[in-house]
């Protein structure tokens, strides 16, 4: 099947604006993909900090049960910022249930 000659030509006179709508999507996407790394940055920075001893689940969970008992207001916003925009490093805390379970007690 041959293609019409008018789609070959609109073709080719879009292609320089389609290739430049591909470029602005993927710069968006890398983008806003490291503003979301810079924004997140200093609460992961808090909550490591604060688990540098912790070296167990319990331990994790205790500590963060210390944190919402005597007040630690810079921990615990920082957990509570984290659960809501990155729950993935919230999961890497510890093993399979310690995520929700440090988010349930941040809140």
């Amino acid at each position: 099947m041959k293609i019409p000659e008018i789609i070959k030509t609109g073709f080719v006179s879009s292609s320089p604006w389609l290739l430049a709508l591909v470029f602005l999507s993927y710069a968006g996407a890398e983008i806003n993909s490291r503003i979301n790394s810079a924004a997140y940055a200093y609460p992961r920075a808090v909550v490591s900090y604060g688990l540098a001893n912790a070296k167990t689940d319990d331990e994790v969970i205790a500590t963060v049960e210390t944190w919402k008992r005597d007040a630690w207001g810079a921990q615990i916003g920082a957990l509570r910022v984290l659960c809501e925009n990155d729950r993935d490093y919230v999961n890497s805390l510890g093993g399979s249930d310690v995520g929700a379970r440090v988010c349930r007690i941040t809140k």
